[in-house]
């Protein structure tokens, strides 16, 4: 990551298209311009990035109700430099995707969550760590992450096939 003239990070598009998943998820929620290849500035509030396809979808929000939402497909991503750290619509951010009602959880009942799930990899003979800035994300030999609340939806990997079998081995573990 380098600093641009203004001193905010920026990565051109190779060094932004080599970042892991781990390393993606530093921009979830964050406000970013994304210059492509064809010379446009797209600004917006990072929603999620494909850890795939590397394609980005940026959120912009005004004043009314009408919330605009771009893709920027990963190989057209020029550079991506941080505008803001600030995380303020982080909420907004997930109520706009979000399929169902969101439970909420306390914060022990994420912890529990937590080493409920790395326990049952655990006993599925998985190789889990503890990784992120607070600890709050499994990591299964840094090929795959997950992130709270710690279902098969919030696995994140490149690797489709390890991501289809941890998704489905979650699926399979019993409620506790």
């Amino acid at each position: 990551m380098t600093a641009s003239e203004s001193g905010v990070p920026t990565l051109g598009g190779d060094e932004f298209r080599q970042q892991t998943p781990k390393e993606m998820i530093f921009f979830v929620h964050k406000l970013v311009e994304v210059e492509s290849i064809d010379g446009k500035i797209h600004t917006g509030w990072v929603h999620t990035i494909d850890p795939v396809s590397k394609s980005i979808v940026l959120v912009q929000f005004s004043e009314d109700t009408s919330n605009e939402c771009t893709v920027v497909m990963g190989h057209a991503v020029k550079t991506v430099r941080i505008s803001s750290d600030a995380t303020e619509h982080e909420d907004e951010l997930e109520r706009l995707f979000s399929r169902e009602t969101k439970i909420t959880f306390t914060k022990e009942e994420i912890q529990r969550r937590k080493i409920d799930l790395k326990d049952w990899l655990e006993k599925n003979r998985l190789p889990v760590t503890m990784s992120g800035d607070q600890e709050e994300l499994l990591s299964v030999s840094d090929a795959l992450f997950i992130q709270p609340p710690y279902t098969s939806d919030n696995c994140i990997s490149t690797n489709e096939i390890i991501l289809g079998r941890i998704q489905a081995l979650i699926k399979l573990k019993p409620k506790t």
